[in-house]
């Protein structure tokens, strides 16, 4: 199968290592090759990785999973006479070299817990002497007898996508079936179908009064990624798909669509997945439309919320509401997949306004919904609500910023935030706030091209510059779009941008 290519190669290299770290936690090599092999399909599953993942991250996160799911132990050791869960860190944070941050990120744990099995599992086992531990496991894991466990593996994986396909024909042959049993047109069907009658001309009589009778327009559907490398530029909202709701406005989504500028330096011959691609002058150049990503949202009365989408700053996932679905969404364009952030939206979570935000490196997405922020991993799909602890000073400032500044945009980090104020000399200025200590501690003014300049803070290119849209104050014309630095207030023109105050910006540079 061709979605398993270089998978074999994969599992010949990290085996070893796989094989090893199961050793050292069970004391078994039979109970080391089962959680390899358990790690293997949780990492085939989900193959081909995208370009910035490891595959043998995913196994070793997967194999301590499987571990703690049924731990198991055998010989008199002292390692394996330890707890599972100590066991476990123990190995990770010494063989591995995890940091207990890292570790009780994976383990969804307080750090300072992992902090402390970690000092009492080490003391145990040599009385503090963390070296001699990490010789020793080296050792032992290094003695590891490890077959070829390529071969099997992905025998499972095809065995797996067999009967997912026959139990899928099977799904879709009884939903038919219970359509055409259920239905009153079926139940006409089934008779006339018995005694051979009327089968053409029913058909067809059936199509001219389902294409006369009168009913409501479509229903969005959700939209599908295509897997293409093309990186997404810039998104802007489309023309709406659809008729506009009557009042009451509340749950209804009033408009969808919006519409994605991609780009690449690769020839359009070698991206036939994509249609319109121009590359006169490079980078390629492509638009893509998510009719099922919703602009605008009712609440209650005939007030609505102004939605946008998320952009990963590498320009290769998105995430937004979906009309179809009503709940947030993110989609991964080289890798094809596509991971649910949210439930369906409750009517508190509709009056509260929700939003989605992606992190810096792009892997994840945190959804502000009324109890509370849900922050999901795309790699791995786990979903977990933000504590204050984890919320960044501008996500803990939002409430102040918003009162303070119309539109305002936090740094990557979450510890700044940029929005422009009117400023003493015509122009406006630039503030670039402080978010912890809620000080303003740069005022920057915006540049004069000719005449005074209204700025609107667009978002943070990096973690220095910030992307504003500058409009004349006496022409009203849009005059660009301009990445100021954030320390010394120097100018820079963004080429490539529409005149779209909505626009949302993904990545300058073409792969």
């Amino acid at each position: 199968m061709r979605r398993y290519i270089g998978f074999r190669e994969f599992v010949q290299r990290d085996q070893r290592s796989l094989v090893g770290t199961g050793l050292l936690l069970t004391g078994s090599h039979e109970q080391a090759i089962r959680l390899t092999l358990q790690a293997l399909r949780t990492v085939g599953t989900a193959w081909p990785p995208a370009a910035w993942e490891s595959p043998g991250e995913h196994a070793h996160i997967a194999l301590y999973r499987a571990f703690l799911r049924r731990p198991s132990a055998a010989g008199a050791t002292a390692l394996v006479q330890l707890p599972p869960r100590r066991r476990l860190i123990v190995v990770a944070c010494l063989h591995h070299g995890r940091s207990p941050a890292e570790l009780a990120d994976i383990l969804g744990l307080p750090v300072e817990t992992v902090e402390s099995e970690l000092a009492e599992g080490v003391e145990t086992l040599t009385k503090g002497d963390r070296k001699r531990l990490v010789n020793r496991f080296a050792m032992q894991a290094g003695e590891a007898s490890v077959p070829d466990l390529s071969t099997r593996s992905l025998a499972t994986l095809r065995r797996r996508g067999r009967r997912r396909a026959l139990l899928t024909a099977v799904v879709l042959v009884l939903m038919v079936g219970l359509i055409i049993a259920l239905t009153p047109q079926g139940q006409a069907w089934i008779p006339a179908l018995a005694a051979g009658e009327g089968g053409p001309q029913a058909s067809a009589m059936t199509r001219e009064t389902a294409a006369s009778a009168p009913g409501p327009s479509a229903a969005p559907t959700p939209w599908q990624a295509p897997r293409t490398s093309y990186v997404i530029h810039h998104a802007v909202p489309g023309e709406c798909a659809g008729a506009r709701p009557a009042t009451p406005w509340a749950g209804k989504v009033l408009c969808s669509g919006w519409k994605m500028t991609l780009i690449s330096n690769h020839p359009p011959e070698e991206q036939s997945d994509l249609a319109g691609v121009t590359c006169e002058p490079l980078p390629c150049r492509t638009t893509l439309n998510v009719p099922d990503a919703v602009q605008e949202l009712g609440r209650s009365g005939t007030r609505s919320w102004e939605l946008g989408v998320a952009v990963s700053r590498d320009g290769r996932r998105v995430a937004y509401l979906s009309a179809a679905e009503l709940r947030y969404v993110a989609h991964d364009l080289p890798a094809g997949t596509k991971r649910y952030l949210s439930p369906a939206l409750t009517s508190d979570d509709i009056e509260h306004g929700p939003s989605v935000d992606v992190s810096p490196d792009g892997r994840s997405f945190t959804v502000d919904l009324a109890s509370g922020r849900l922050r999901t991993d795309f790699t791995t799909g786990a979903t977990a609500t933000l504590s204050a602890a984890e919320q960044t000073p501008a996500e803990k400032a939002e409430d102040w910023l918003r009162d303070e500044y119309p539109f305002w945009a936090s740094s990557p980090t979450g510890k700044y935030a940029a929005a422009t104020v009117p400023g003493e000399a015509k122009s406006d200025t630039l503030h670039i706030v402080d978010a912890a200590s809620r000080r303003v501690f740069k005022r920057l003014s915006l540049p004069a091209l000719g005449e005074p300049v209204t700025g609107d803070v667009v978002d943070w290119l990096n973690a220095r510059e910030v992307v504003v849209m500058l409009t004349g104050q006496t022409s009203r014309d849009l005059l660009g779009f301009y990445r100021i630095d954030a320390v010394n207030g120097q100018a820079h023109r963004v080429p490539g941008l529409p005149a779209d105050k909505r626009v949302v910006i993904g990545t300058v540079t073409a792969p």
